[in-house]
């Protein structure tokens, strides 16, 4: 049995319980499992609904827990009951803890009626499991679910010693996996890294009485603990099956939260792991991909086949890549396809900023609705000390193609790299005055240190001093601050020269706070084209609503600095087009007139224009598409015509 405990999301599957299903029923090995994570949803609804509506738990609470929350540690601590730890001391430290941190009152006192319904929950969930009398139960885990997963493994084993608990996921991926198994003596064995290839075998190996050595495996023989070194991911993504969701569906369809989690359903698809920009430059603040850095991605027919055969048996349209960066030869091999399958797919997948306006618009064209974007800055030496190998302009690019082109962006704003320079927050606060037409940020936050990060591996070479284990994992976890310190995977730091972000983050914060309230459809910077002439319209949030006509010569500048140009470039593209009535130095002016005005971005000299065309021209592609859709149409009417039934 597979358990997929709090706090998975509840509008999704678990691609990593389908994925091992898939594995271990290709090996003739029956298996089941558990969602127990919407099972627990329903509950404290259910257990709740007679309360006032104030007091009354909720979707949104759930996702407040395991979303917005986890870097306290709120929904560990809420799993946090006996028989894994018993102390009403412990829990009036962490609340006394949690009430410094931003949580919300409200949610917090939602949190402590969860932790009062925690026990009899796990009750009905042991019931469940030994109902099916499994011979394995494995759990996986990532971020807030350890706790959940360990108390629960803990319950099942006192019941039925005889059970062998594995443990796997990304939080037992290296040391993190070690020290879970060494401090927790009922998880018989911790699976570190991936699993598709040693899973299997170890399931044999259960039932057979005796396991053997496989790489990255923690288990236990003759009461020793064995632990075997870890090996890097290598996987091949074609060996990986098609993930089973037959369980997810089947436990959301009985579901009393069904109805409120449907408009959001998505099916997480796999195309690929690791990260291609990690193994040639990794982000400095990145903790994803601890051993499985190596970039590897599915044949694009694969991914195809895969995604039409997902949407056939669950009737599903709207899928999510867990992929931790977009394939770019997916652009050439998988979209196009995509486009032209005459299928309605909504598709998300995260992505550097870096993007051409064709790889925008053929995202656009295949149903990529929603993309999450490393954006973390608009300042190009802050972006430099990142690592991120984009720039600010490519940044603002990306964010204005994307509402050209009708993308959901998603990105987060990060701030206090260790020798920041302290002067770009206020130049980026300025900055940020001409782009509220633009998708504003769904997070701003302070750096984490997170476990594999190069902050965390190497501290003092960028500055900083790590304080040990976020606090709150001192209330969760009973163990050593040994074991603690290497079950952690966030960690609290200073920064050696003394600095303190937030007196530098003030401006930049109000101007923030200021984009995400006031952003708006038609709070608009868009341009149109007429004869001769160019009709801009600001009405963007905060400045003064106006309108600008610019004359054919100077439509002609604007809009070459779609992408990025200099006034050389612009200059030398006009007299291309045969028109000599103004010098370079002429360009260059009417441009800074331009982002004086805030309707361009000036960075090293390039020129970015920031209005959005109203009426985005087709390409060549769509042009292609609606004539095959034509000719498509035009030969299925002959042959109805020519049917003999007709």
């Amino acid at each position: 049995m597979l358990v997929n405990m709090p706090w998975a999301r509840v509008d999704r599957p678990s691609i990593q319980l389908g994925i091992l299903q898939s594995v271990l029923m290709r090996a003739g090995i029956r298996t089941e499992v558990r969602s127990f994570n919407l099972d627990f949803l329903d509950y404290i609804v259910k257990v709740t609904a007679d309360l006032p509506v104030e007091d009354r738990i909720c979707l949104n609470d759930y996702c407040e827990v395991g979303e917005d929350n986890r870097i306290v540690g709120l929904g560990d601590w809420i799993f946090a009951v006996a028989p894994f730890q018993d102390s009403s001391e412990r829990d009036e430290q962490y609340l006394n803890y949690v009430s410094s941190t931003a949580t919300p009152g409200e949610l917090l006192a939602k949190a402590v009626r969860m932790h009062e319904l925690v026990r009899p929950f796990l009750d009905l969930c042991v019931e469940d499991v030994l109902s099916m009398s499994p011979r394995i139960v494995g759990f996986t885990t990532t971020f807030s679910q350890n706790v959940p997963s360990l108390v629960l493994a803990k319950l099942i084993k006192s019941r039925d010693p005889s059970i062998h608990i594995v443990f796997g996921g990304s939080n037992c991926d290296g040391p993190m996996g070690e020290a879970l198994h060494h401090a927790f003596p009922w998880v018989d064995t911790v699976v570190r890294g991936e699993a598709e290839r040693v899973l299997p075998q170890l399931v044999t190996d259960i039932f057979s009485g005796r396991v053997h050595a496989q790489p990255g495996l923690c288990y236990r023989e003759n009461g020793e603990r064995i632990v075997i070194d870890q090996a890097s991911s290598d996987i091949p993504m074609d060996e990986v099956p098609l993930p089973n969701y037959d369980e997810f569906f089947e436990r959301l369809s009985r579901s009393d939260s069904c109805a409120e989690i449907r408009p959001h359903l998505i099916i997480p698809f796999e195309s690929a792991r690791g990260c291609w920009w990690g193994a040639k430059k990794h982000c400095t603040f990145c903790g994803l991909n601890g051993s499985s850095m190596a970039f590897r991605s599915k044949s694009p027919e694969l991914v195809l086949e895969e995604l039409l055969s997902q949407a056939r048996k669950y009737g599903q349209l709207n899928f999510y890549a867990v992929d931790n960066i977009l394939d770019m030869r997916y652009i050439r091999d998988v979209l196009p396809r995509l486009r032209d399958s005459e299928y309605d797919f909504t598709l998300f997948y995260e992505t550097k900023a870096n993007l051409k306006k064709d790889h925008v618009r053929a995202m656009r064209q295949a149903g990529v609705m929603t993309i999450q974007i490393g954006i973390e800055s608009f300042s190009t030496p802050i972006l430099k000390l990142m690592e991120k190998g984009a720039t600010a302009l490519q940044n603002i690019r990306l964010l204005k193609w994307c509402a050209e082109f009708g993308i959901n962006a998603e990105w987060n704003f990060i701030y206090g790299f260790p020798h920041e320079p302290i002067e770009e927050y206020d130049r980026m606060a300025d900055l940020l005055k001409s782009l509220t037409h633009l998708q504003p940020p769904t997070f701003v936050s302070q750096i984490e240190v997170e476990r594999f990060s190069p902050h965390f591996e190497r501290p003092h070479e960028f500055g900083l001093k790590l304080l040990g284990p976020r606090g709150f994992y001192e209330f969760v976890y009973p163990c050593d601050d040994k074991l603690r310190a290497d079950l952690a995977y966030i960690f609290d730091y200073a920064h050696e020269d003394g600095r303190n972000p937030n007196d530098y983050m003030t401006k930049l914060s109000e101007q923030m706070d200021y984009w995400k309230n006031e952003f708006r459809t038609d709070g608009v910077l868009e341009w149109r084209r007429g004869p001769g002439f160019l009709s801009i319209r600001d009405r963007r949030p905060g400045l003064d609503k106006y309108d600008y006509s610019l004359a054919d010569t100077e439509a002609r500048i604007y809009l070459a600095c779609d992408e990025g140009a200099t006034a050389l470039d612009v200059w030398n593209r006009l007299r291309a087009e045969g028109t000599t009535a103004v010098d370079a130095e002429e360009v260059e002016d009417f441009l800074d007139e331009m982002t004086a005005a805030r309707l361009m971005y000036k960075e090293d000299g390039l020129y970015l224009s920031l209005a959005v065309p109203m009426n985005p021209r087709p390409s060549s592609v769509s042009s292609e598409v609606q004539i095959k859709s034509q000719t498509r149409f035009v030969e299925l009417t002959r042959q109805v015509l020519a049917a003999p039934s007709v």
